[in-house]
């Protein structure tokens, strides 16, 4: 699930899983629902119903998916938020234990020495955005692959840092390409 970044009225900024997702997971809840419900009005539940019913189950989940960052300038902490509907895990870090917003690449299938590694096959290029400690450890915040975040996921870091008035690092620029066809040669 793609997280997005968004500025509050009030000047908080929020990372999260987007609004957008949700109805999506409702939308295709309500028609495996309405699926399942149909088939147990035929003919009651049989093996093959176990799919729809697994369907319905997944999708009722990632609609009761929650995954927030909150950003809040006037108190100068950060909000990690997880869970699904009610049963959530909140943790709170104090803005001065935060060394820098980071962002960070690699190739997935290497070692992290390589320097001059090219993504091939399945092995992308990822990129990891995270909150990097005072005490060096690190909290991702996301990790995806490069091609995904289109840049949208450094300059969401680049805001938050601005917001949070925190360092922002970046390992290096983003890789932003342009996809070429054998047609357009």
């Amino acid at each position: 699930m793609r997280m997005r970044f968004k500025q509050m009225p009030n000047g908080v900024g929020s990372y999260a899983v987007s609004n957008a997702t949700r109805w999506f997971y409702a939308l295709f809840c309500l028609f495996i629902g309405l699926g399942f419900a149909s088939v147990l009005i035929d003919g009651g539940l049989t093996t093959p119903s176990i799919v729809p019913l697994a369907l319905f189950i997944v999708s009722l989940i990632g609609l009761g998916y929650r995954e927030s960052w909150m950003f809040d300038p006037h108190t100068h902490t950060v909000t990690y938020t997880i869970g699904f509907y009610g049963l959530v895990k909140r943790e709170t870090y104090p803005a001065p234990s935060i060394r820098m917003l980071e962002i960070t690449h690699f190739v997935r299938g290497s070692s992290p020495h390589e320097t001059n590694v090219r993504p091939r096959g399945r092995n992308k290029a990822m990129l990891v955005f995270s909150l990097h400690m005072q005490d060096d450890s690190t909290k991702d915040i996301e990790i995806l692959p490069e091609r995904t975040s289109g840049g949208r996921t450094e300059a969401a870091a680049q805001a938050l840092a601005a917001i949070m008035d925190l360092p922002f690092h970046a390992d290096r620029e983003p890789d932003i390409y342009q996809s070429v066809s054998v047609r357009d040669v």
